[in-house]
């Protein structure tokens, strides 16, 4: 079964490692949240023209349920506040087109996007699903952070951009990733918007890692179903290849 680091987490900053000293001025926000708590989550669903219809109701529907049950485990209350969908061949390609001469990123009209359709405060999660994804990638998300201008482009970006492929119910014929398409992913890069980082974070050292004081530590990213995977053999524990802030199979 799959695990989140969440009960005895220390929020962390930006994806590549932060100092510490950076990472305690960056995550006093989320830090101070109870244990128990409610979070509005919205939904943006962006399609091309030609995938119109392939991520269905009940797909979205399936991964709002996975991304729930995930979180309430864990005392977190997830609560899907609105689902929106736009049709249209740019936004569905989440900005990223080839045009010909190799491929072009719409930065102004990405910008404009997330500035239009983003939801709520900074204390609202937005996940972005894009049916034709940058070819390859699953998706990313961003890291808490200190705002002082509600109207600041940080604001704005405060969102998960996650290819649609990764949903539960795709197949590897429907350009569905063979590793990561239960769901899960939506899972670890909610992860990374509370302050999660990846599990590897920090390798075998004795530094903090992945700020959470019961991960076993991890050399590197793991792939696949590895159960017996010990990368660190000095180290305590077998790698957390359950933990959803790896990188294993997400068909556990």
């Amino acid at each position: 079964m799959a695990s989140l680091g969440l009960a005895s987490a220390v929020s962390r900053a930006e994806q590549p490692s932060p100092s510490v000293a950076d990472f305690a001025g960056k995550t006093t926000r989320r830090q101070n949240y109870p244990s128990n708590f409610t979070v509005d989550v919205n939904f943006h669903i962006a399609s091309t023209e030609a995938e119109a219809d392939l991520v269905t109701d009940e797909i979205v529907n399936a991964q709002w349920r996975i991304l729930h049950d995930s979180f309430a485990k864990y005392n977190i209350n997830l609560r899907l506040n609105s689902t929106e969908r736009v049709v249209d061949n740019l936004t569905g390609s989440a900005f990223l087109i080839n045009e010909g001469n190799g491929w072009v990123y719409h930065e102004e009209e990405y910008d404009a996007y997330l500035k239009a359709t983003r939801k709520g405060g900074y204390d609202a999660m937005n996940l972005y699903f894009y049916s034709s994804y940058s070819p390859g990638a699953t998706g990313w998300c961003q890291f808490p952070t200190v705002i002082t201008d509600p109207d600041s482009w940080t604001f704005y970006k405060d969102s998960c951009q996650i290819s649609a492929m990764t949903m539960p119910g795709f197949t590897v014929e429907q350009g569905g990733f063979e590793e990561w398409n239960q769901g899960h992913l939506a899972v670890h890069e909610a992860g990374h918007w509370f302050g999660l980082n990846h599990t590897f974070a920090g390798g075998c050292s004795d530094n903090p890692g992945d700020f959470v004081a019961d991960t076993p530590a991890q050399r590197w990213e793991v792939y696949g179903c590895p159960t017996d995977s010990d990368s660190c053999p000095d180290q305590p524990g077998l790698d957390p290849v359950h933990n959803f802030m790896g990188y294993t199979s997400d068909a556990w």
